[in-house]
């Protein structure tokens, strides 16, 4: 055997040797902590989910809260006591969301008491709504012809020119929401028609799946909520730490209260 080789793979093994240590984290347990996602949209019923925070370490199960009081109270002063449907779920029979109106959220689980207020905003319509193959996202790759499993989605809509507008879109595959939030103001197109493009990557689509889109007018309360979320996991400013996202909601740290319009398309895959 070569000497040189021979020194060189010995050192080599030493510092792998030397470098290997097993690291064990402690992640420190918390106390859990009441989670509250709560909506309601133009002309349809309030629902409300409200749940319990887990550790990292524990096993990913749903905890619904069952036994809270939930009621949502309008500016013209009907109100509704939700009824549980199941597993943490709450949703209103008589109450459907109206445009332009200011809406109070009330819980109170156990001795916690949490509140919150959401404004339904002026509805925006969709001028045009299309599904398009591509064969590279955004279009093309670098020579013009790489294919690829991408969709473009492709959503068109009139900022109203008069007033502050911030929306929300949500994107589903068969009925089943995809994460991720796609949030826009109109701080750079004030008045004009706005391409929203989402772009999905899935080898697994099929003919006959479903694409579905919902659009949302939000306030600004929520705006900034979601906003938020994308800022949360790296944690203020430079820091490694994580942070709590801003919410709208009074008495807990988790969550959203959220009153908007809604308007849903849906695509079939050919």
């Amino acid at each position: 055997m070569n000497f040189k080789l021979l020194i060189t793979v010995s050192i080599f093994t030493l510092l792998i040797t030397a470098c290997t240590e097993i690291i064990d984290v402690d992640i420190n347990s918390a106390k859990p902590q009441t989670v509250v996602e709560a909506s309601i949209a133009l002309n349809e019923p309030a629902k409300v989910i409200i749940s319990k925070s887990i550790d990292l370490d524990q096993p990913i199960n749903f905890v619904g809260i069952e036994n809270a009081i939930v009621k949502i109270t309008d500016n013209s002063g009907k109100s509704e006591i939700l009824k549980h449907i199941k597993q943490g779920l709450y949703s209103s029979t008589a109450l459907f969301g109206e445009k332009g109106k200011t809406y109070t959220l009330s819980i109170q689980n156990g001795e916690e008491s949490i509140s919150s207020l959401s404004t339904i905003p002026n509805f925006v319509p969709i001028d045009s709504f299309k599904v398009e193959k591509s064969i590279y996202p955004g279009g093309g790759g670098p020579m013009g012809d790489m294919p690829a499993n991408f969709l473009e989605i492709k959503i068109k809509y009139t900022d109203q020119i008069n007033e502050k507008n911030y929306y929300r879109i949500l994107l589903s595959v068969n009925g089943i929401a995809r994460s991720g939030n796609d949030i826009s103001d109109d701080r750079f197109n004030n008045g004009k028609q706005v391409e929203s493009t989402l772009i999905m990557f899935d080898p697994n689509l099929k003919t006959g799946d479903k694409i579905g889109i919902e659009m949302q007018c939000i306030d600004k309360n929520v705006f900034e909520y979601f906003k938020s979320m994308g800022n949360s996991a790296m944690g203020p400013g430079n820091s490694s730490s994580p942070a709590n996202p801003y919410t709208n909601l009074k008495g807990v740290l988790l969550g959203f209260f959220n009153a908007h319009t809604v308007e849903r398309k849906e695509y079939i895959l050919p």
